[in-house]
């Protein structure tokens, strides 16, 4: 029979429990991403998808000197259920992507400054830190 000793001195305990509260704060922000994304869009498989097809049609629609709904068909499938015509519903769809955009750049300011702050942390503090960056993650 044989035994493997393996002694590790206070420094690579302290590093190995370091990783694993990085581990756990980028998890915790994954989550909180992931919360905060979805309080602000529809979250259905390929919805993304969608969204952005209604904005590049929108777009498209207000730039045609002459557009035939033909030539749109998720503007004329929506007519009268969310606007009550082309023209207003195209601007609805575009003045949503500019806030969802606005709003993606104040998630993605946060989610890259809080990874950061985990990734350069050299005590536990310093991420609870990093986490508190975070409304309602702490709690």
């Amino acid at each position: 029979m044989t035994f493997e000793l393996t002694i590790e001195t206070a420094e690579q305990i302290a590093a190995t429990a370091l990783a694993e509260a990085k581990a756990a704060a980028r998890a915790t922000l994954n989550a909180w991403m992931t919360e905060a994304r979805r309080a602000a869009i529809t979250d259905l498989p390929g919805q993304d998808l969608i969204y952005q097809a209604k904005e590049a049609e929108a777009r498209a629609y207000v730039a045609d000197p002459s557009p035939d709904l033909a030539d749109y068909p998720l503007l004329s499938a929506e007519i009268g259920i969310t606007a009550p015509d082309a023209a207003a519903l195209a601007s609805l769809w575009i003045s949503l992507s500019a806030d969802w955009r606005a709003t993606a750049a104040t998630l993605e300011a946060l989610r890259m400054t809080t990874g950061a702050a985990i990734d350069t942390a050299t005590t536990k503090t310093e991420i609870a830190a990093a986490l508190a960056a975070l409304p309602g993650a702490g709690t």
